[in-house]
């Protein structure tokens, strides 16, 4: 976990933390509640509501890179070796 810094620790801990209220018996408790947000009932309100949160959440994650552990360097160009002529 040489690589592990702050932002990166946040963004593992925001998608657990919201896989846990998409998938646990959380779920459970907001079954209960039986009104209706804009017509639609409340328990799919909250799985929309979790699964946005977790898209923004990847989306954050991939502008800010976080699965390289190192800046990527354009390895493209080639670099002449001793023994070529121009």
């Amino acid at each position: 976990m040489k690589y592990l810094t702050p932002l990166k620790l946040s963004i593992y801990g925001g998608m657990l933390f919201i896989f846990v209220m998409l998938e646990s018996p959380v779920i459970l408790l907001a079954n209960r509640i039986e009104p209706m947000l804009m017509g639609i009932p409340f328990l799919l309100v909250w799985n929309l509501f979790w699964w946005f949160a977790l898209t923004a959440l990847f989306l954050v994650a991939y502008l800010t890179n976080w699965g390289s552990p190192t800046p990527q360097i354009n390895h493209s160009a080639k670099q002449p070796s001793e023994g070529d002529t121009a």
